[in-house]
């Protein structure tokens, strides 16, 4: 899947660091970095960038979304229905949660010695970063991180799929 320009965006505050990692497993684009002045608020805004933070410093222009609540599940959920986020938009687990890249899809011989070998035995689709190269396969913790999901969005008209494949 190429980037595409209709795809939403996001830059979030250093503060909201957990939501930036849930965004990512949701398959967006989402840079968590400090916000410092006006001038590199307006370039991201220009950018087409949708900026989530809690300061009060940068209230009032269009493309600034402030969640309200201290808990990041909660942010969370604001950030979806307040946006909005709708379900087409989400691409679950297809961007690495440490570096915000593309995950690519990799040979399953190529990560022979790299995985344990249970790992290695029992699965097939294996993805890599490839910035910090952090290897990605279906497992619990894939698994653990879909249902955390469907829980948080339970009664949103957003509805979270994810087989192994790595499709809705």
């Amino acid at each position: 899947m190429s980037e595409d320009a209709s795809e939403k965006r996001f830059i979030v505050d250093i503060m909201l660091g957990k939501v930036a990692k849930w965004l990512r497993v949701l398959g967006f684009d989402a840079a968590c970095v400090r916000l410092a002045d006006r001038e590199q608020v307006d370039a991201y805004l220009r950018q087409g960038y949708i900026l989530i933070t809690r300061s009060q410093k940068w209230r009032g222009p269009p493309g600034i979304f402030q969640p309200t609540s201290n808990d990041p599940a909660e942010q969370l959920r604001e950030v979806i229905s307040g946006i909005p986020i709708q379900y087409h938009e989400v691409h679950p687990l297809r961007r690495c949660i440490l570096c915000n890249e593309r995950l690519q899809r990799i040979p399953h011989n190529q990560v022979f010695g790299e995985v344990p070998d249970y790992v290695f035995e029992t699965n097939t689709l294996f993805q890599r970063c490839p910035r910090c190269r952090k290897l990605y396969w279906p497992g619990s913790h894939q698994q653990h991180m879909v249902e955390r999901l469907r829980g948080l969005f339970a009664g949103s008209g957003l509805e979270i799929i994810h087989d192994e494949e790595g499709e809705r």
